[in-house]
């Protein structure tokens, strides 16, 4: 049993690396193993078998690895099982084993997801489990400078630091960050002004181009005049939020990013 583990494991362990893994050819292999390891007692490690450090080891490394595959194929469901079941293996056999080299990366991925969205209380409850000294460790300080930008409603400093996450695993939850952001502050800028310019659009609504401005415009019915974008969701006699001031300080916002980073 323990040479058929160690193929599927091997097999697994390919799949995933790759830079598009196959779907069902990944899940396949990990409902494999599990059943495999479920057999051998290694998978949810209780009273009824031995604590073998060996055996921990290799279990919580294919659960790492169905982590990584969850993320890469943008299934956060299956993210969210496999986060579920590897965290005992940092929390409750970690005095057995040595440290993973992914612990932190894993853990970072699971913070910037709630962080997403906007499960803070689950962020900060996850946050109070990871040892205090990791928390300079690029993978978890990335997420407490996001949740700090985004109290102080920083939305462009969140667009800065997002350009350069701590690894590259990070850019699904990065982009469903921005995606509930753009959503919040298109919300609030319909809402809230008569008007903005093209360019100001793009990076209040964190748009790559000026494009994007012009194809979200479309979609929701408003008008482009002169490279300016008109809302007209207000009435003649409801009361304007001051849009240059606005625009101002988020911009300045942006600037005290650099004492952060």
């Amino acid at each position: 049993m323990e040479e058929q583990l160690f193929k599927l494991s091997k097999e697994f362990k390919f799949q995933v690396e790759q830079k598009q893994p196959d779907s069902v050819a990944c899940k396949k292999l990990l409902t494999k193993l599990k059943i495999a390891m479920a057999e051998e007692g290694i998978l949810f490690p209780g009273t009824d078998f031995p604590l073998d450090p060996k055996n921990i080891v290799f279990t919580r490394d294919v659960l790492e690895l169905a982590v990584i595959m969850s993320v890469k194929l943008e299934d956060m469901d299956l993210f969210e099982r496999q986060v579920s079941q590897v965290k005992p293996y940092y929390f409750d056999y970690g005095t057995e084993i040595k440290k993973s080299e992914n612990e932190l990366l894993i853990l970072g991925m699971n913070l910037l997801y709630l962080l997403s969205l906007n499960r803070i209380g689950e962020f900060h409850t996850e946050l109070e489990l990871i040892e205090f000294e990791s928390r300079s460790n690029p993978f978890i300080k990335f997420n407490l400078q996001v949740e700090e930008l985004l109290l102080d409603g920083n939305y462009l400093g969140i667009q800065t630091i997002c350009e350069k996450p701590p690894s590259d695993l990070y850019s699904v939850f990065v982009s469903r960050l921005k995606l509930s952001i753009q959503e919040l502050i298109l919300d609030c800028t319909n809402k809230s002004y008569k008007s903005l310019d093209l360019k100001t659009a793009k990076d209040l609504f964190m748009m790559e181009s000026i494009e994007e401005v012009k194809e979200m415009a479309k979609t929701n019915n408003w008008r482009i005049v002169d490279n300016k974008l008109f809302f007209e969701n207000l009435d003649e006699d409801e009361e304007k939020i001051p849009t240059n001031k606005v625009i101002r300080e988020i911009i300045g916002y942006a600037k005290e990013l650099e004492k952060i980073i």
